[in-house]
């Protein structure tokens, strides 16, 4: 009986929590669609594209309600001409070629449009989320909710540092995986107050009847 108290109890909370908070949301806006002339590989987890593969090109935007946690986390680099650089200007945080794979950083949001971020190739050769693709460099989504071994990422999108060029378009010179987690309004942490004295208050029932 304790015990479906208990259960009941956990699922009350977690209905709380979820109902106070702002819903996440992310959306990967294609402005053109582009074909690979070399094949997008060598990103762990991440299944290859040939050449002559087409992927959408464009800016991820944020499209939720509230204020959401935005993390972006480094999945890889296929780069042999330049060294890549990833810049997360709402936090002021960069992600780098040389970081171990899985580096993440984060920052809060709450306007709505194109996330604050930028890859940059070389020198003055930046790829601004919301900029336009074909001035040099671009950005490209390579895959919604995937999988990759025990993490999942909302988005995956992929650089291309020669972008306009046609021997180099493969999208995987810096691989990024970005996901959204609501940041909870204060009502939630009330709720959430509520739920645990819920539990006290079981727990208190059946040491009495006990």
């Amino acid at each position: 009986m304790f015990k479906r108290l208990i259960k009941q109890a956990i699922i009350f909370i977690g209905f709380l929590i979820t109902t106070g908070t702002a819903y996440a949301g992310l959306s990967f806006v294609t402005t053109d669609t582009v074909t690979l002339t070399q094949p997008f590989n060598g990103i762990s987890g991440l299944i290859p594209h040939p050449i002559g593969s087409t992927l959408n090109v464009g800016h991820l935007d944020f499209a939720g309600s509230g204020s959401e946690i935005i993390t972006y986390t480094y999945l890889g680099a296929e780069s042999v001409t330049f060294v890549d650089k990833f810049y997360n200007n709402l936090g002021g945080t960069t992600l780098l070629e040389s970081d171990p794979v899985g580096t993440s950083v984060s920052s809060v949001v709450s306007t709505v449009g194109p996330l604050s971020f930028m890859f940059e190739g070389n020198t003055d050769k930046f790829a601004i989320n919301g900029g336009a693709w074909y001035k040099g460099t671009s950005i490209a989504l390579i895959g919604t909710d995937v999988h990759i071994g025990s993490a999942i990422f909302q988005y995956v999108i992929g650089y291309n540092d020669s972008a306009g060029s046609a021997l180099y378009g493969d999208w995987d010179d810096f691989v990024i995986g970005v996901n959204a987690l609501p940041v909870p309004e204060p009502e939630a942490y009330i709720m959430l107050l509520v739920g645990l004295g819920l539990l006290g208050f079981i727990a208190r029932r059946r040491k009495q009847n006990a």
